[in-house]
């Protein structure tokens, strides 16, 4: 038993090691942003890594390793924007995460069919749970096989059907951004709901991809914390990876850094997941009159356009199911989310579907 314990122990430093430290990393948060900051501080977010889109009259927050840090600062004196240290080592934090999601999931193991809500899943386990489901509930259920991602990881999501002919159909994806740890379980939850739920199934067929992007995912659980976006190396670059939430064809900016954190890819879909989407999507087009991405901070409910403020032909009813959804999370959990059109909402182009979109 004793040899055993060494060689869990030997395990565990392992991986320690293996994992990214952010031993010295800071995060900074600023002032709500004028507008006439913007311009500065966008060129700064292609740069540093900022947690949600930079949006005048809210704060920013950049996260800043020990060498940027003092470029950062210096950029925001120089902006006279004021700011000051939200987390003053972010070591700690996440290595205090991490033992205790890996001391919840050895206490606690995922019992089959149920999804763990008091810890972050990987991906293999939240793929076990989607096939588990499948098999539970096989006269509404069934795997949407949307293809592999760059590393060979199976895109699976699930179809919710009551079967009718001529259904309606909507779509929500998680994670499209790796280190949105909180955004499975949301799809995770709605699996759950609908499953419990005939008269939402009435509504439509749902279609729900709890994880967009696999090897990122996994990467953020393995090696980096704060792995934003997908794995395929960038020829000419030792930077690897493609913001997945600019990868899409609608409207495609191809002008990027390669190690930027919004870098958009070489072409439209490059990114086999993201083209694994779109391919559902152009598939569905004639069914599918619903599509939210759900992404993690910001207490944003964002509706389209991304590129422009001219309203949407059905701009009065997203506004309307936008705010309902707002009223429902506060009487829930007491948050208040802004309801706000894209391009307004963040100041700054991001394209994607246009279909309903959280971020």
């Amino acid at each position: 038993m004793k040899l055993l314990g060494s060689i869990v122990l030997l395990l565990v430093l392992g991986s320690a090691l293996a994992y990214k430290s952010y031993s010295g990393y800071q995060v900074l948060k600023t002032a709500p942003l004028t507008p006439a900051a913007m311009p500065y501080v966008n060129r700064l977010s292609r740069r540093f890594d900022f947690w949600g889109t930079p949006h005048v009259g809210r704060p920013a927050t950049v996260m800043v390793s020990p060498e940027d840090a003092p470029i950062v600062i210096a950029a925001f004196n120089r902006m006279r924007i004021s700011h000051e240290v939200s987390v003053a080592d972010l070591g700690p934090e996440v290595e205090r995460e991490r033992a205790e999601n890996e001391a919840l999931r050895l206490a606690l193991p995922r019992k089959p069919r149920v999804a763990a809500y008091d810890r972050y899943m990987t991906f293999e386990e939240i793929d076990a749970h989607i096939h588990e489901t499948v098999d539970a509930n096989p006269d509404v259920a069934s795997i949407l096989d949307l293809g592999l991602s760059y590393e060979g990881r199976e895109l699976h999501g699930i179809k919710l059907s009551n079967g009718a002919a001529g259904q309606k159909s909507v779509w929500f994806d998680c994670a499209i951004h790796a280190r949105e740890w909180i955004a499975p379980p949301v799809c995770l939850r709605i699996i759950d709901e609908v499953l419990a739920d005939p008269a939402l199934r009435d509504l439509a067929d749902w279609y729900i991809l709890p994880v967009a992007n696999p090897d990122g995912y996994s990467y953020s659980h393995t090696d980096e914390r704060f792995w934003r976006k997908t794995r395929r190396p960038n020829e000419g670059s030792s930077c690897v990876g493609t913001d997945p939430n600019r990868n899409f064809d609608f409207l495609w900016d191809g002008v990027g850094d390669f190690c930027s954190e919004v870098y958009p890819g070489s072409s439209a879909f490059s990114e086999p997941e993201c083209g694994a989407i779109g391919n559902f999507v152009s598939s569905n087009a004639d069914s599918l009159v619903l599509y939210v991405a759900v992404h993690s901070y910001g207490e944003l409910i964002l509706y389209p356009f991304g590129h422009t403020v001219e309203p949407v032909p059905n701009v009065d009813d997203l506004i309307a199911a936008g705010t309902a959804s707002a009223d429902a999370i506060e009487a829930v959990g007491g948050t208040r989310y802004s309801v706000e059109n894209s391009a307004a909402g963040l100041c700054k182009k991001i394209p994607i579907f246009a279909h309903s979109n959280i971020k």
